[in-house]
């Protein structure tokens, strides 16, 4: 009788079927490295710098004309034009050619010469925060310099030394200490996170995937078989490629920022490993238990983008997590994602030891335990039903 050919194990059999398939390989290797290079790209420049803004001098003197060139030498500035007028510059607000004016008045230097107070008016597009917030800064900073040297100037005139004119004008001076983010870089606050908010997309899409087209296309039979009967055995197969392929990516994006882009991990290197390796697997067993659960390819992939595109903006980095509507935050709360964020700003910048995230660390395991039983469970007992097979 002629033997009956050996059917491949569940990983030979997977294996076989990631490489026989361009797309869904290149979700595991080189399409999240392609689109997390240009996330980076974006933020790269760390600091916004020459951003635009219109002046209208009315005074057109010595003193108006300093304050225009201090401006525009201002790192974060550009002054893109001088106007004559506000509806000149309106227009250019709108157009989004700049995003702020400056008015000097009519009598700018007449009154700081005369030793009473000149008041400039700054006007600022509050569409864009993160513009507006940059500019006003840089706006005051500039004007509270100039303000402060004709000042000391004055003072000096009348006798008064350069440190008594100094704490005479700023009696009681704050000093402004930044920490674990000196720089205010936009790449640390937001490309650090923002990439594994990409990551958990694309995990979440894979498993979801790589188990849907077995129960769209009917081959739960033959995927069962080569698994040799278990369940376990099956859905193991299903996640060790997701589950190797994104911790890896995790580590590459960790070398990349920590080496490449000298944002070294200040705190326990073991604790953000730890949390990276939990992240994905968290993400795993939520796809799991999302295919199981609705036993449609295309359903899952509806509820992948619902639970995982939206979910940087409740993670607490954007706007923060206690200042959120007790819905929002409790959604919030629910997404790995959040609790991940949280340990990455403690080890990674902050410098913490491991244990200050211990407690985040457990959700993100209760998360990968609960979901990947409720998903294991849930798929062995209903998907191995031809009426579970052959669904869009």
């Amino acid at each position: 009788m002629p033997e009956t050919p050996q059917q491949p194990g569940a990983i030979t059999r997977e294996w076989a079927r990631l490489r026989a398939d361009f797309w869904d390989l290149g979700m595991l290797s080189w399409i999240p490295v392609l689109l997390c290079g240009i996330l980076w790209l974006i933020f790269s420049a760390g600091i916004a710098r020459d951003l635009p803004i219109a002046v209208i001098d009315k005074d057109n003197s010595a003193l108006s004309r300093q304050l225009t060139r201090w401006l525009d030498a201002s790192p974060g500035i550009e002054v893109h034009e001088q106007l004559a007028s506000s509806g000149q510059a309106l227009h250019l607000l709108r157009e989004r050619s700049v995003f702020g004016y400056l008015v000097i008045p009519g009598d700018f230097e007449k009154q700081l010469l005369g030793g009473r107070q000149a008041t400039v008016q700054w006007l600022y597009n509050a569409q864009f925060s993160s513009h507006a917030g940059a500019l006003s800064r840089d706006v005051r900073t500039v004007t509270t310099t100039l303000s402060a040297g004709i000042e000391m100037t004055a003072r000096a005139k009348q006798g008064v030394s350069t440190i008594q004119a100094a704490a005479q004008f700023e009696p009681i001076r704050t000093q402004l200490n930044s920490l674990y983010n000196e720089n205010i870089s936009y790449e640390a606050f937001l490309t650090l996170a923002l990439m594994p908010s990409m990551l958990q997309i694309f995990i979440v899409i894979a498993v979801v995937t790589t188990i849907g087209r077995e129960l769209r296309d009917g081959t739960v039979p033959q995927w069962l078989i080569s698994a040799k009967g278990s369940w376990l055995r099956a859905v193991a197969a299903k996640l060790v490629f997701p589950l190797m392929a994104y911790t890896l990516l995790a580590l590459l994006y960790l070398l990349f920022f920590s080496l490449g882009r000298g944002w070294a991990v200040a705190g326990s290197l073991v604790g953000l490993l730890m949390s990276m390796f939990l992240l994905v697997l968290a993400y795993c067993a939520l796809a799991l238990l999302l295919i199981a659960a609705t036993l449609s390819l295309r359903l899952s992939l509806s509820g992948a983008a619902f639970i995982t595109a939206p979910a940087f903006a409740f993670a607490g980095q954007a706007f923060p997590l206690m200042a959120m509507p007790a819905p929002a935050r409790a959604w919030a709360e629910a997404l790995p994602l959040t609790h991940y964020l949280q340990l990455q700003s403690k080890y990674w910048l902050a410098g913490a030891p491991w244990h200050y995230g211990l407690q985040q660390m457990l959700i993100l395991a209760a998360f990968a335990i609960v979901c990947g039983a409720l998903g294991l469970l849930l798929l062995a007992r209903r998907a191995n039903l031809p009426a579970a097979w052959g669904r869009t």
